[in-house]
């Protein structure tokens, strides 16, 4: 498949919405409008629960308020387990984007157990936003933070995060290389000299720079401003650090290469980091040409 027939992660056309009726319920739905708005979608609205009266007149009170009616809306009743109801939608529906709300931080035992948009962050075969603090009012876009490792999924991720920032007008993106730990283990083995060391050190951050140097050249950027960051720490807790640390709106990761379960908790996969404590809206891209 050439680069110009390869199914792409974006654009978001069909974005399925998880609702819940909570307190946060309204925000949601002022999210899903803004998110309809802005990537010209088809919002359907899922609600795992049984379907009563009351419930459903309300929330057709909302979607009304909200202007979430007519042939770009569909409302989903269904009945079961949330994860599975949920995932199944998403298939049957051809859904680009999945999006749910989040707690910035989780109590152990939902950690250990698994909320239930955890596991839709580990399944869900769709990229998936996952709100940090919904909000009624706008609120703009100006800093993203994408993830820039050395893996063939990154390609779409930083793509897509060209075109969520375009869509928004972002002012810009920050792309993080976490310098791979092992490497930079064996550039500091004993055997080689300090200035060996600093050399390699030099080459490996030139690589890595021009590799992502290269996807950037390739990719329309508008106006927003691109800047590549090289940093050393642990892959997932240094990204996320830098998005709390720099006030990001957004941070968007690959998609988890395989279903992350109890051991990915216990020794952390990269994308746990962002999870147990997210720094801002969280945004995992699906690759479809990768999956």
């Amino acid at each position: 498949m050439n680069a110009s027939s390869k199914p792409l992660p974006y654009p978001f056309k069909r974005i399925a919405v998880a609702v819940a009726f909570s307190p946060r319920i309204e925000a949601i739905l002022s999210e899903a409008k803004r998110l309809q708005e802005i990537f010209e979608a088809k919002i359907f609205l899922v609600h795992v629960g049984k379907k009563n009266l009351q419930e459903e007149q309300y929330l057709k009170h909302l979607t009304h308020r909200f202007g979430l009616e007519g042939e770009h809306t569909e409302i989903l009743w269904k009945e079961g387990d949330p994860v599975e109801e949920i995932l199944q939608v998403c298939e049957m529906h051809q859904i680009d984007l999945l999006v749910a709300g989040a707690l910035e931080k989780e109590s152990l035992l939902k950690y250990f157990m698994g909320s239930v948009a955890r596991k839709l962050c580990r399944r869900a075969k769709c990229s998936i936003l996952m709100l940090r603090e919904p909000s009624l009012h706008s609120k703009p876009i100006r800093h993203i933070v994408v993830e820039g490792s050395d893996h063939p999924k990154t390609v779409d991720t930083i793509e897509t995060g060209i075109y969520i920032a375009r869509q928004c007008k972002a002012d810009k993106i920050s792309v993080i290389q976490e310098e791979d730990a092992k490497k930079l283990a064996l550039i500091r083995s004993p055997e080689l000299s300090d200035n060996e060391a600093e050399r390699q050190k030099e080459k490996m951050t030139t690589e890595e720079a021009k590799r992502l140097e290269e996807i950037i050249k390739c990719t329309d950027c508008g106006k927003v401003e691109v800047k590549i960051e090289l940093l050393e720490g642990k892959p997932g807790f240094i990204i996320s650090r830098f998005a709390r640390e720099h006030h990001a709106d957004l941070l968007m990761l690959n998609s988890p290469d395989m279903k992350l379960g109890f051991i990915d908790r216990v020794f952390p996969h990269d994308i746990e980091y962002a999870l147990a404590d997210l720094p801002c809206d969280l945004l995992i891209v699906h690759s479809p040409s990768k999956a």
